[in-house]
Order: structure tokens, then sequence, then C-alpha cells
């Protein structure tokens, strides 16, 4: 047999069975569009998200820094300006607050100095507006107008004084200010920023960690957890410094496997659909690849005629997703991160630009995820033999004869259909799974990074209100905001579904040489820079020096707290005040160290009335506490509280609506704190603003995840269909019998629905076992927020309910249609 080498001939052939194959040709051509457009829209986009990510950590940190010390010795400041990869580093001194001015008894507003790198450099990318200069005098400063606001000071402008009073490490003091400059853009802005003089003469030194506060940029885009353990440990940190390492930079390297697992999945689905369309196209075809050898075809040049024809569908879909990409990219990127919110002159510096190394990699993914799939059914196409496809049938080959069982006819012969063909079934059911499985791990995570869920207050509270004069050093300060009156009012209204005070006590925790001796050691040597044996006489005889708190909280919230305790407690002891939970406030205790001893407490205003606790438990939230003193807050049973203090007040309290998030309720209570003339001693946190914060922040952000959803959804159910569509027709002959031999056509299309069934069950094995598990991995590795793990049920119905429709649908309609076209005779004439 002679060869035949014209090139020209099998280049025509391709082409021509690609015209002839039009279903087929565009379903392999939207499949590698769609692949080379996501991947190109995912790199693209990933590298716009690190960049809009950093930015956002930018904007929530207050300045452009990667890392932050607390406290500050000169050997760890040059050891980070002679370490190659930082490349900036700033330093700024909490020195104090403002006690109160003449126009607001309770401000919130600190004292900050700032050095010239973190003030002209580091915060540059956060201002939007400035007006003046940085103070340079002792009684200037530079301000916000919300600090201004907090101070009852909005009016005031650049050049105008004020007077206040202020808390410094040496005491309160009381000075006139001249306001230097007035600023604005993101970050903290309670905040008044004071000159150079002002923090040498407070008393603080950078050194301390509760003042000293080291800013570190590095030149590293990524920082592995290891890298960061490793640069800690070479700092050699002293028992009170910390370093923290924004979420950005430590998660960056977490986000990046994500996307790149993203990557993968899509190349994984668009294999799956390309297989799957040319094993099912050869398949039915092998009759026409043996006869082309019979007129002198070799199998090389069968085998160059099919991948000239993925190389056209390859060249033109890679081109056709890029230019997509491309698009999509250019403009709906920059309505991204003008919708955050960010300054146009910062905006422009991260828009998207084209890399030349995202094209490459678009085009070598994609085109070895083609060659992969391609490479198996231009195998089978090639070995075999003319004689053999002279006899070839596409019909699944029976392998024997098995008896009935008792099991139902049509139940049998759906399992029977799946079963047949293994390959084909799996290619299905791997392609449905991966969908479903992608679906399942990006709702998991927009929903995770939702708002709502994101906003998450104490007890899951809809609005946690203040009392700002209960935390006031001098007692005679401290004003009951929050009585009863009010609490019952709110409580009153209607939508309010449960409220939860917590009130305070200032007590003493006397000297005894077993627990407090303890606490205090450690105490001193993780917060202060004085040694405890210079005060320790001074506390054993004078310990109302030394005053803290005695909180009390309800039944409802000691079981919210208990939930979340290392080790639970009995509620019962709890209640009646044998036991109590104390706050560890950062100190270097375990709770084998704490559970178990007794605390004793004194009423600060007369220590002749104590009473005892077991320490039944030990918790690090900061909710529960209010005066910080050195001796330990003490948490108990608000009844507790109240019978041990006839002068104890309300410190805070939770409001949780009877329907959550609503705008409604939260302005009548507002305005029923407005009403009581004291809302300027009050302050709130609403999850309703924090929530519209955080939405107006992520912008289009989930819109694009779904989309993301959506294109691979339906590469998806594209391999369903194809395959269901190329079943059927292959089948047609076998339904044709099985219809002379007495099946009816309801019997037939129940057939059909009942395999659909299957198929759809079985992805959603594999979905709700492996893809489950995947997506857990995923979600934790990218969870810098903390969120709990949940699966949103709503968004999984939805896709039960289609992923089983048009399993469903698709082969019963096929059928249907296929059905129309003639007897049992022209129908087989029209497979053969």
């Amino acid at each position: 047999m002679l060869k035949n080498p014209n090139q020209k001939i099998i280049k025509r052939m391709a082409w021509n069975n690609l015209k002839r194959n039009a279903r087929k040709t565009i379903t392999l051509l939207f499949a590698v569009v769609l692949a080379s457009f996501l991947i190109f829209t995912i790199f693209t986009v990933g590298n716009s998200y690190f960049k809009l990510q950093k930015i956002q950590n930018i904007r929530m940190s207050g300045a452009e820094f990667d890392a932050i010390l607390y406290g500050v010795t000169d050997e760890q400041r040059q050891l980070c300006e002679e370490n190659p990869n930082i490349t900036l580093t700033g330093t700024a001194g909490s020195c104090g607050w403002v006690e109160k001015t003449d126009k607001d008894s309770t401000p919130n507003v600190g004292l900050i100095w700032a050095d010239d790198a973190y003030w002209t450099q580091m915060m540059a990318p956060v201002r939007e507006k400035l007006e003046g200069t940085y103070p340079t005098a002792f009684n200037e400063i530079m301000v916000t107008k919300k600090a201004l606001k907090e101070c009852g000071y909005e009016t005031l402008k650049v050049g105008d004084t004020f007077s206040m009073s202020y808390g410094t490490y040496d005491g309160i003091q009381t000075g006139n200010f001249k306001i230097s400059g007035i600023w604005d853009g993101y970050g903290p802005k309670k905040i008044f920023y004071v000159s150079k003089e002002f923090y040498d003469k407070s008393g603080w030194k950078l050194s301390q960690a509760a003042s000293g506060r080291y800013f570190i940029d590095f030149k590293q885009k990524f920082m592995t957890t290891k890298e960061q353990n490793a640069f800690i440990e070479s700092m050699n940190l002293g028992k009170q410094q910390n370093v923290f390492f924004i979420a950005g930079l430590g998660n960056s390297f977490s986000l990046l496997v994500g996307l790149i697992g993203l990557v993968v999945v899509t190349c994984l689905c668009a294999y799956l659909l390309i297989y799957n369309i040319l094993h099912l196209s050869v398949s039915g075809k092998v009759r026409y690849y043996g006869l082309l050898q019979t007129v002198g075809m070799t199998q090389k040049q069968i085998k160059q005629m099919l991948q000239k024809q993925m190389l056209i569908i390859g060249f033109i879909g890679i081109i056709v997703g890029c230019l997509i990409g491309v698009f999509v990219s250019f403009s709906l990127i920059p309505i991204v991160v003008k919708s955050l919110g960010i300054k146009k002159n910062y905006v422009d510096s991260i828009m998207v630009c084209f890399h030349p190394t995202v094209l490459l990699a678009t085009i070598l993914l994609v085109g070895f995820t083609i060659f992969s799939a391609s490479r198996k059914p231009v195998k089978m196409a090639t070995a075999v033999s003319p004689i053999e496809a002279l006899g070839y049938r596409s019909a699944s080959k029976l392998k024997k004869t098995k008896r009935a069982g008792k099991s139902k006819v049509i139940n049998r012969l759906c399992l029977e259909q799946l079963v047949k063909d293994k390959k084909r079934t799996t290619v299905v059911l791997l392609s449905l799974a991966a969908s479903l499985s992608v679906y399942l791990c990006i709702v998991t995570m927009l929903d995770s990074q939702a708002a709502r869920t994101i906003v998450s207050n104490n007890m899951d509270a809809d609005i946690e209100i203040k009392n700002d004069t209960a935390t006031k050093e001098h007692k005679k300060d401290r004003k009951d905001i929050l009585d009863e009156s009010i609490v019952t009012s709110i409580k009153d209204l209607d939508g309010v579904s449960e409220v939860h005070p917590v009130v305070f006590a200032e007590i003493t925790v006397p000297w005894e040489p077993d627990f407090s001796d303890m606490w205090m050691k450690e105490f001193y040597e993780k917060w202060l820079t004085v040694p405890y044996s210079q005060e320790k006489e001074e506390y054993q005889n004078h310990p109302e020096n030394f005053g803290s708190s005695l909180i009390g909280i309800d039944e409802q919230e000691f079981d919210f707290l208990n939930e979340n305790l290392e080790q639970p407690i009995n509620k019962e002891e709890f209640l009646s005040g044998k036991t109590c939970i104390i706050y560890r406030n950062g100190l270097d205790l375990s709770n084998s160290d704490l559970i178990g001893s007794k605390v004793t407490c004194a009423l600060h205003s007369d220590k002749q009335v104590t009473q005892t606790f077991t320490i039944g438990g030990v918790t690090d939230e900061s909710y529960y506490t209010a005066i910080l003193g050195y001796p330990p807050t003490i948490i108990t049973s608000d009844q507790v509280v109240k019978n041990f203090a006839n002068e104890s007040i309300t410190l805070k309290i939770g409001v949780k609506y009877t329907k959550e998030y609503d705008r409604n309720i939260e302005k009548e209570i507002l305005k029923l704190l407005e009403a009581n003339g004291k809302e300027k001693d009050l302050s709130w946190d609403s999850k309703i603003e924090e929530a519209d914060e955080i939405k107006n922040a992520q912008g289009y952000m989930p819109q694009i995840g779904m989309g993301i959803v959506l294109i691979l959804a339906f590469i998806g159910s594209m391999n369903y269909i194809n395959t269901c569509v190329v079943n059927v027709q292959n089948r047609m002959t076998e339904f044709s019998i099985m219809e002379s031999i007495g099946m009816t056509p309801r019997q037939l299309l129940l057939m059909l629905i009942k395999e659909g069934i299957l198929y759809a069950e079985g992805a959603w094995m594999v979905t709700l076992t492996v893809g489950l598990g995947v997506t857990y991995v995923i979600y934790q590795s990218m969870n810098y927020r903390k969120v709990p793990f949940s699966i949103p049920l709503l968004a999984i119905l939805i896709a039960v309910f289609t992923s089983f429709l048009v399993c469903i649908v698709v082969p019963a309609v096929t059928w249907m249609i296929l059905e129309k076209n003639g007897s049992l005779v022209q129908r087989i004439k029209e497979i053969e």
C-alpha cells in the first residue's frame, strides 16, 4: 500500500471535518475560549487583586507597612536598617489621651507622635487632604475633623486654639493647644498628632511596648509563616515586645495558592470537556478512519489531521479568549477599583497593565490542556485497522448475559447503562463534580467575606451601646447613664428581641502569697518597666492604689462566653458566685496556672467588704473589661455584682433586633438615646454601619466571583449536555428495539430521567465528599479574618435544584426530539 504524502489534502480534510461537524467544533471552540478567557482573567485580576488588597490593608492600617513592632530598642532599629530586605521603617509613639474638654467630658481621642518617615512617606497613601504643617512646638497639634468633633470643637480651623485636659505617663494635665494642621483620609482618625517635644516630655519611651510603634515595610511581596517567624526570632524580642504582620503579607501566599488552584480547576474542566467530545467523536467515526487507511492514508497522517484540527481550534480559541479577557480586565477592574473609594491619584498607579507573562502562561496552559485532552482520542483513532473498522459498531459491548433479578427492570437498565462505559461515566461525573465543587468553594468564600458575615459584635448583637463615663479614672466622674429606665425603654421597643446589660464595679485585689503575688509579678514583667520588687510593699499595704474591675454578666451572656472557653465551667456555681472567670490580659500564664486558684476582691471604696471566688475559667475576650488595672479583671454573675456593690453601674448593653440589620429599629434606639440628653457620654458599635462600610469597600468583587462560578458551571453543563446528546443518539437503535418488544415511550422517558438523576446524585456525592474537603482546606488557607466555616444553604439548594433539573431535562428533551424522526427502520438508517 502506497503512502499519500499530500499535506495540503490533510489540511483540507481537517478544515472540512471541522465544518461538517459544526456543533462539536463550536462546542470545542467554546471550551478553549472559556478556558483561555478564565485563565487570562484570573491571572490579570489576581495580580490586580493583590495590589488592591495591599491598598485595603493600607487603608485599614492607616499607613503603608508590612509589620509593626511594639517597643523598639536601638539595637533592633539598627538590625532593621541594615537588613537588605527592609525598604523603609517609621516610628510613632503613643503618649497619652484627651481626658476632657470644655465641650465634652468623655472624648475618645489619643495622642501620638510620628517621625518624618512615618508621617511623610508611610502615611502619604492614606491622606486625601492636608492643610497646614506637622507640629514642631510643644503646644501644637495636627488634627482631623472627626477628632475635633469628638472633643466638641468641629468648627475650629488651622491656627485656632482650644484648651483640653490630657493624660500622659506622668498623670493628668491641662493646656492650651494650637491647631497647626488638619488632615483627612483613611485609617484611625480619632487621633491628635503631637510634636517630638511633647512626646519627650510625656514620660514615655519608644523602647516601652505600651508606647513605641516601629513600622516595617519589606521588599518581599509574599512572606510565608516560616519567613515571618525567622524574622521575629532574629529581632531578639523582650518579654513585653511583639511583632504583628498585617493580614495581606501573611496571607498573600495562601491567596496565591488559591488562585493557582482556581486555574487548575479551570484547566481540568476544559480538559474533561475536550477529551469527552473528542472521545465520543472518534468512537463514532472509527469506521471512517479505517476506510481512510484503505485508500492510502497512513496512521501518521490521520494523527496529523486530528492534530491540525485541534491546532486550528486552539489557535482561534486562545486568541478570542485572551481578547475577551483583555476587554473584561481593562474595562471591569478600573470600575472595581473606583468602587472601593480609593482616591484617583492612587488608583492610577495600580490600573491594569498588560504583561507578556500572563499571555505566555495562558497560551502554555491552554495548549498543554488541549494536547493532553486530545492525546488519547487521537491515539484511539489511529490504532484501529481497516478490517476492525469495517466490523465496528459504536454501541457498547455486552460483556455477558445476566439473569434478571428481582429489582425493577428500569432501575436495572439505568445502572447497567452507567457501568457499560465506565470511562464516559467517570468523565461526566468528574466534570459535573468539578464544576459543582468550584461553585461550592467560591460561594462559601463569597459568603464568608460578605459584609454581614464579617461584621460580628459580641453575642452577634446588632448594636453595642457603651457608657463612656464608666471607665473614668475618678469615681466622681462616673455616671450611671445606662440606668434601668433606659434599658427597659429599649427592651420595650417593638423590634428588639434581646437586651444584655454588662454591669461593673471598681474593686481591689488584696495581696496574698499565692495567686495575686504570682499575677502581679507576671504583669510587671509583661507590661511595665518598673520591677515588681520596687512596688510590692506598696501593693501589700495599700491595695486600694491598684484598682481593677468586677464585671457582671447575665445568664445568656454566660452561656455564650462559656461556649468559647477552652475549659467550660459549671453554670450553677458561676451564677451563685462560687466560681468566676478572669481576663488573662495578654499575660504568659496558662490555664493550669490560674484555674483552681482562689481570688479575693474587695470594694475599692470599702476594703472591708470582700468576696472570694474560685477561678473556674480564663478568657482572652476584651469585651468583658472596664478599667484595666494591674490586678486581674474578675467576671461573675450580674446578680453577684449587684449584691456585692450597691454602687455598681451599667458599663454597656448589647441589643439584638427581632429582624437582623433592621435600620428602622436602630433609628428608634438612637432617637431614644438622644432624647435622654446624654448622647455625648455614650458611644456605640453598629453592625449596620460596619456592614455598610465593608460593602462599599468590596465593590463588585462578589459579582466577579459569581461570574467565574457561572462560567465554570457552564463548562461543566456543556460537558454533560454534549455527552448526553451523543449518548442518546448512539442508543436510538437500542431504544427502538426496546419499543419493538413492548417498552412504552413513557417507560423509555422514565429510564432516561432516572439515568440523569443517577448522574446528578453521583456528582453531588463526589462534591460533598472530595469537593467539600478541598473547599475546607482552601477556605482555611485564605481565611485571614478567622470567620467560622459554614456553607450557604440557600446557594447550595439552588445548585442542587439546577443540576438535577439539567440532568433530567437534557436526556429527556433529546430523546423526545430524536424519537420524532420516524419508524424503527428509519431511525436505524439515520444512526448508521
